[in-house]
């Protein structure tokens, strides 16, 4: 499975509240960096479960939805509208790399 397939997969079990299904792509040894809106900083998490974890306390009704994207090989790169119950909805760039059908790393950076 390439880069946009694992994405897209990745989004529909995100989407369908299957976040531990989604969390699966992810290679044991993932990355996520998440950039602090309006900052320099940006929280880095490594490992599945770590990874994981982020998405699976964002609790029911979280949702992302790719508005664009492009496939550059081994990445994946969208425009993502992200959506949470009781908060704002926002958008952001996320960044995916792919291996072997699993998410190695993903950069997530607000527009």
């Amino acid at each position: 499975m390439g880069a946009t397939e694992t994405v897209d997969m990745f989004f529909e079990l995100i989407n369908d509240d299957l976040r531990e299904k989604a969390v699966a792509l992810f290679a044991e040894h993932a990355v996520m960096g998440i950039s602090v809106p309006g900052s320099d900083e940006r929280t880095n998490l490594r490992g599945r479960d770590k990874v994981g974890g982020w998405f699976v306390r964002a609790g029911d009704g979280f949702r992302m939805y790719a508005n664009e994207g492009r496939s550059m090989g081994s990445s994946y790169i969208a425009d993502v509208t992200v959506m949470r119950p009781g908060a704002p909805s926002m958008r952001v760039e996320a960044n995916f790399r792919v291996e072997g059908g699993e998410i190695v790393a993903l950069f997530l950076q607000p527009i």
